[in-house]
């Protein structure tokens, strides 16, 4: 159900299951549904949620630049290594 991908503890069932069968009585279903619980804590979840949480293409930047950082300083130290052990071997 997608109301759990968010974690509503708030499940509207008749809305989300059964749907709407009588569409003559579907826009007083909707409005129900509007002003339900279920539909309140979904739309405070979609307002705060963005705020709460990082973007996935961000923290892999961040965590990519880290590593790049790390390589780089391996890369020098090596190179050192092989500068220093050159110089000694003429």
């Amino acid at each position: 159900m997608a109301a759990k991908k968010f974690g509503n503890t708030k499940v509207d069932g008749s809305f989300f299951s059964d749907g709407v069968f009588n569409w003559k009585a579907g826009t007083e279903k909707f409005r129900k549904h509007d002003e339900s619980e279920c539909h309140k804590e979904a739309v405070e979840r979609l307002v705060t949620l963005p705020a709460t949480t990082r973007d996935v293409g961000e923290m892999l930047s961040a965590g990519t630049a880290k590593e790049k950082a790390d390589k780089r300083k391996q890369l020098l130290q090596i190179l050192r290594s092989i500068r220093f052990l050159t110089v000694k071997l003429k």
